[in-house]
């Protein structure tokens, strides 16, 4: 079971590793879909041989739809990343197959919205190594898939949740230009709408109706990794250090607990953590299992975007700017609290702990006694995490054969690597056996921050004495050669590009097909669909257009869904919806036959 973690550059790569990423994704200097979150090749090179040390693998984002004048750069850019020794990449415009790239291993990117089993299945047929599934997907639905594809298999585990499908959101691009597809989302997701209905009668006002709560399934992991699926995906190419050290750790921990062989993980190494990771006390909007196992939870927080992090406890009382909470966890004097008050999130700091535990707080707010207070800022716990020093070591053992005939030293790491290396020095017999042979044990053992020593053995006629300096020299250049050995034995492996005479399962494609340049109609017209219409960002008029298709549905969320309430109440019966805010009026449809919302230009 890998665990993929995010990397917004190679410093925050570097740590993933650290934490126990098997693999991370990163984005490249152009054409991710996070285009605020780009890398430079240089950077990506340093970060695949860090990675590849520990045999985890470093995977690239190219998912943005391209554009027949970036076609060249896309293609150059491949070559280039194929030649640092990138391990795959991951890719949502289908022109690139039809590039002349070198065998780089290609994973079918959730931006090219696989939620639709005959889309999946297709990809599968063409020779896609991987299948990144939509956020949407159930767990019967994972199972279904697994037992009918070759490709292998990616799912989320931990994140921030799109509430379109992916790849299908023109929201965005719609309200401000920035395209999604083009990895320059402006979260129109996370903004203020009101609701009315076909008589104009509003039914909700200035609420964060799309806003979903981020995905967790810490507390069903076991179920993924029984499903079928071979790669746990945390989101987050735009999240900072401790978030990516905080919740790769967890899920390391987690996963490591529930294998039955810890040691059978797709990468190497062990993790010596000097911190408790604790997913609640980084960023969070409150946690969903959205819909891995139905429409059973809630799923969106109307009150807010913004992080509510960890419960912790009810208010006894406040009086001016002193609040007494009843709680059992540790406060801090700079932490950030907050409550939920008129369906909104309001936010105050901690001035100052006094010895009671009573707290100063900067709010004049009339917080009343019962109210639950959250903290979405623990300062103690970012202080931790930003001076933790977790290593990642890769387990060795170590062998001297100190015979005079036969003087060397080998080392043999966890993965059965070997390195050995003559001890360049004259036999001399030591005039103190025991104290010699101690400090050569010793000093063999000094290895550093990438390696421990899990077991030392010594074979020897007479004891001999080897100065200090010569065991320091020699045990520098085992673990140097076996360093880059260890990279050169994991460099990524050719992989063939994905193509066939594969029919693809619909005749023709609109805009949603997100065709945007000619080879990848080029693609379409070659597997039997013909696209009548270009993607939406080359189209002029996008008035009536869909923008949006989610599997969220506001009025199921609110407990109105016709299927499961008996008395809807009548001012939610009607067939036509609108959703209003400062950027304009969009319709708004729940599709009951298929079972998702659609929202329109």
């Amino acid at each position: 079971m890998e665990l993929l973690s995010p990397a917004k550059n190679l410093e925050t790569g570097i740590c993933a590793v650290n934490c126990g990423a098997d693999a991370v994704y990163i984005g490249a200097s152009d054409f991710g879909a996070r285009k605020s979150a780009s890398n430079s090749v240089k950077d990506i090179e340093q970060l695949v041989n860090y990675a590849h040390f520990y045999n985890s693998k470093v995977y690239v984002t190219l998912n943005t739809i391209l554009y027949d004048n970036e076609l060249p750069i896309a293609e150059k850019l491949i070559s280039d990343l194929y030649n640092i020794g990138v391990d795959a990449l991951i890719v949502q415009d289908t022109g690139i197959l039809e590039m002349n790239i070198p065998p780089i291993e290609l994973h079918a990117s959730t931006q090219m919205h696989n939620y639709d089993f005959q889309r999946i299945k297709f990809f599968d047929d063409l020779g896609f190594r991987r299948i990144v599934l939509a956020r949407e997907c159930s767990l019967e639905f994972i199972k279904k898939v697994r037992q009918n594809i070759n490709a292998k298999i990616e799912c989320f585990v931990h994140g921030a949740l799109c509430v379109s499908f992916s790849g299908q959101c023109y929201m965005s691009a719609k309200i401000g230009s920035r395209s999604a597809n083009r990895g320059e989302c402006a979260q129109a997701c996370r903004l203020k709408y009101s609701l009315f209905n076909d008589k104009e009668k509003l039914l909700i006002k200035d609420s964060y109706l799309l806003s979903l709560k981020d995905f967790a399934m810490y507390d069903k992991i076991s179920d993924l990794m029984s499903s079928g699926v071979n790669s746990l995906k945390i989101e987050g190419r735009l999240k900072d250090i401790p978030y990516v050290k905080n919740v790769t750790a967890y899920y390391r921990k987690l996963i490591d607990s529930c294998l039955e062989n810890p040691h059978k993980k797709p990468s190497s190494g062990e993790c010596f953590f000097d911190f408790e990771p604790d997913l609640r006390k980084v960023f969070n909007r409150g946690f969903t299992h959205y819909f891995v196992y139905g429409d059973g939870e809630k799923k969106a927080n109307f009150f807010s975007p913004k992080s509510i992090g960890e419960f912790l406890g009810t208010v006894v009382s406040k009086k001016q700017n002193t609040l007494i909470i009843k709680g059992d966890k540790k406060i801090s004097n700079g932490d950030g609290l907050c409550y939920i008050k008129d369906n909104a999130l309001r936010g105050f700091r901690v001035e100052k702990v006094l010895p009671d535990g009573a707290l100063i707080v900067n709010t004049d707010d009339n917080i009343i006694k019962g109210e639950k207070i959250f903290r979405n800022l623990d300062t103690e716990f970012l202080r931790k995490l930003s001076t933790e020093k977790t290593q990642r070591k890769i387990g060795v053992k170590i062998t001297l054969n100190l015979k005079k005939d036969d003087f060397f030293a080998e080392i043999c790491d966890e993965d059965g690597i070997k390195i050995k290396t003559p001890i360049p020095f004259a036999f001399q017999t030591a005039q103190n056996p025991e104290k010699s042979l101690s400090n050569i044990e010793q000093n063999f053992k000094k290895t550093g921050e990438r390696f421990f020593v899990t077991e030392y053995s010594c074979i020897y006629d007479q004891v001999p004495f080897i100065p200090n300096s010569v065991i320091a020299d020699l045990r520098r250049t085992m673990l140097e050669n076996i360093s880059l050995k260890r990279v050169e034995q994991f460099a990524a492996k050719p992989s063939d590009k994905p193509q066939g005479d594969v029919k693809y399962f619909r005749e023709t494609g609109d805009y949603r097909m997100n065709v945007s340049n000619s080879l990848a109609r080029k693609f379409y017209e070659k597997h039997g669909c013909k696209i009548v219409q270009p993607a939406f960002e080359l189209l002029k008029k996008t008035s009536g257009l869909e923008l949006m298709t989610t599997k969220y549905c506001i009025r199921r969320e609110l407990g109105f869904c016709p299927k499961t309430c008996k008395n809807v109440p009548s001012e939610w019966k009607a067939e036509s919806f609108s959703l209003k805010n400062e950027y304009g009026a969009f319709g708004l449809k729940f599709d009951c036959k298929d079972c998702v919302m659609r929202i329109f230009a």
